[in-house]
């Protein structure tokens, strides 16, 4: 999917780890250009892995890095620097010094990674600037590539999205970890559970469903987790809507949903369980299916006036046999 373009915005409202991980999660293709303080880099995307970057503040080359690691000579490089001039530039550095030179293709694949990964690491700590994405094709060379989401999970990051802790009609202390209620306590109705962190939409479906059913929403993971006793209560086997996209447990990466919807049907059988998500993830999606569980898309986040919501809504009322 080509990338968005308009998608613009200062780095002190939207971190890099919060655009690489939409980038990632949206398999973008496309690029991102970074503007702090006088310097500036360029991040080339295709299918939301990361093939490509440049960075005014991170000037070693691909050939300085081979000939650092003993890979080549630097007169092997100089030659191959000298042919790609002449060619005008056609070919990358890297595939000249492979078909021409029979430079190593997984030690050139794995020095790219490599930098890839050094020139990332010193852009986290551009904290203020801008940040614009644009279309374009991007080509790749082989495995030469980093998963901004799997290097993310590895530092322990993930979204840091604020959402607001109350429901309408329900409020609780800022800090707390209790789930929101929308039924009075002991009631008879069957209990639905909606595990999402975009409060406006978790609102509104609460409020369409309170009639036929006894809710509790969580908009954090690790609550869903801290309070089973209150989810799976021993008289019912609750109904689940998840947003597959939130931060996990842990807080490091960004498909805690699609790990909660893995622990219900590991643990237990026969619940209904309805996964949602804002953003095409066909592997995911994919996984779900194969769960026995059904996928409705959502709206963007907030949007709960618009076509797609009331689409949304009337197929789990379809599903759930609600009349309305």
């Amino acid at each position: 999917m080509q990338m968005q373009s308009g998608l613009h915005g200062k780095l002190e409202e939207l971190g890099l780890d919060e655009i690489l991980q939409i980038i990632g999660v949206s398999r973008r293709t496309g690029k991102l250009s970074l503007k702090s303080r006088g310097r500036e880099a360029v991040l080339e995307f295709r299918d939301g892995l990361l093939v490509r970057i440049s960075s005014t503040g991170f000037t070693e080359s691909l050939g300085e890095l081979l000939v650092k690691n003993g890979s080549v000579s630097p007169e092997v490089v100089k030659q191959a620097l000298s042919i790609q001039q002449q060619e005008r530039f056609k070919e990358r550095i890297g595939s000249i010094l492979h078909n021409r030179f029979n430079v190593d293709l997984q030690m050139i694949e794995q020095t790219v990674r490599e930098q890839i990964h050094n020139v990332l690491m010193t852009l986290f700590t551009w904290t203020d600037g801008t940040f614009d994405c644009s279309q374009t094709d991007v080509e790749t060379v082989d495995a030469a590539y980093l998963d901004p989401l799997q290097l993310i999970l590895e530092m322990g990051g993930g979204l840091l999205l604020e959402e607001s802790d109350s429901v309408e009609g329900v409020s609780r202390p800022a800090n707390s970890d209790e789930p929101v209620k929308s039924s009075s306590i002991g009631s008879t109705l069957p209990e639905l559970v909606i595990v999402d962190d975009d409060s406006v939409f978790a609102n509104a479906i609460s409020n369409e469903l309170k009639t036929w059913f006894d809710i509790k929403v969580f908009t954090r993971i690790d609550e869903v987790f801290k309070h089973t006793d209150i989810v799976f209560q021993s008289h019912s086997s609750p109904i689940f809507i998840v947003d597959i996209i939130m931060p996990k447990k842990d807080g490091a990466g960004v498909l805690g949903g699609l790990d909660l919807i893995r622990f219900l049907h590991k643990k237990l059988s026969g619940l209904k369980v309805y996964a949602v998500s804002d953003f095409n993830f066909a592997e995911a999606e994919q996984e779900i299916s194969g769960m026995g569980y059904r996928f409705f898309d959502k709206p963007r986040r907030g949007d709960v006036e618009g076509e797609l919501f009331r689409t949304l809504l009337r197929n789990i009322k379809d599903e759930l046999k609600i009349n309305y």
